[in-house]
């Protein structure tokens, strides 16, 4: 079930566009998720369909859309079902991707090498990447292993800005960007983004209290947002302390840079926040999850019956 996208309350801008999509259970979200996530893919790559939207792209968004799909992940146990079902060959979704075409990155990272059992690289990986055909070079991963968490957000910001051919402020040599003399163009337009929602409202590593969040109270219109300024970064190392750990990050505003965003939510411990998020007050310092909110892209919440609990308007 559908309940209507302006119900509420949500994030600082286009709290009309979303949709949320109530479900029964945790396996029909799987499956709804994995229909969004096939339908999408097949869109980017129907060549009428980027002939269509690249003029309103250019127009309308600074975002850059790579010349191929991409797809940024993220981790948790609702993706891994996502994941699994996506690649599983009974069910009919894998043969529904060109898998070799398809570029995956990730929205967020703990501070671990690859292999490290709270990876989200090590997760995806296990769970989709090595059973189907993806290319190494496809495979955009953040370099946790760096004992320098600050340094693994420079190296991807870099990542993402040679795939996706953007403009940059300069490399001093050290992996950093955005030197203060040059301006840099063009935020990254992921084909899809793939979020989740913490118990006390978080997503990707946008954390309650985040200094990034504090960059989210004028988020670039479509019309302002023609280039990225000096210091607005695509990546950043954030220290959680309630973990008492350093992440690292995609930002706001590359965040709604994409064409499109779906959150998974699953599960009562869930509610409160997905109430708070989706019809509280807009509190982005709180609620971090409600900075989510696509430029010129569509914003799709899939939640089932148990984390839709406390909203008003459920089924």
């Amino acid at each position: 079930m559908s309940a209507p996208a302006g119900a509420g309350g949500g994030g600082p801008r286009r709290r009309d566009q979303r949709e949320v999509h109530i479900v029964a259970d945790a396996a029909e979200l799987t499956r709804a998720a994995a229909a969004a996530v096939t339908a999408t893919l097949a869109r980017r790559r129907d060549s009428q369909f980027l002939a269509a939207t690249a003029g309103a792209v250019a127009a309308a968004s600074a975002g850059v859309a790579a010349p191929f799909p991409t797809f940024a992940l993220a981790g948790g146990s609702t993706p891994r079902a996502l994941y699994r079902l996506l690649v599983d060959p009974a069910a009919p979704f894998r043969g529904e991707i060109d898998w070799q075409a398809v570029h995956f990155f990730w929205g967020d990272e703990r501070h671990v090498p690859p292999d490290h059992p709270d990876s989200n690289f090590r997760m995806a990986r296990e769970a989709m990447l090595d059973h189907v055909q993806v290319p190494a070079a496809h495979v955009h991963r953040i370099a946790a292993e760096e004992p320098d968490a600050a340094r693994a957000a420079q190296r991807y910001e870099r990542e993402l800005i040679d795939a996706f051919g953007l403009g940059d402020g300069g490399d001093d040599g050290t992996g950093a960007v955005g030197a203060p003399d040059q301006t840099a163009r063009d935020w990254p337009r992921f084909d899809l983004v793939l979020l989740g929602l913490g118990e006390e409202g978080h997503t990707a590593s946008l954390f309650p209290g985040s200094p990034l969040l504090a960059d989210s109270a004028h988020l670039p219109t479509a019309s302002e947002a023609s280039e990225r300024p000096p210091g607005r970064h695509l990546a950043a190392a954030v220290w959680v302390e309630k973990l008492k750990t350093w992440r690292i990050t995609l930002t706001p505003p590359v965040l709604n840079q994409a064409a499109m965003v779906i959150f998974l939510v699953s599960g009562a411990a869930k509610a409160p926040a997905l109430a708070a998020v989706l019809e509280g007050e807009p509190r982005p310092e709180l609620y971090p999850a409600q900075v989510v909110a696509p430029i010129e892209g569509r914003l799709l919440w899939l939640v089932d019956r148990a984390a839709a609990a406390q909203l008003r308007l459920r089924s």
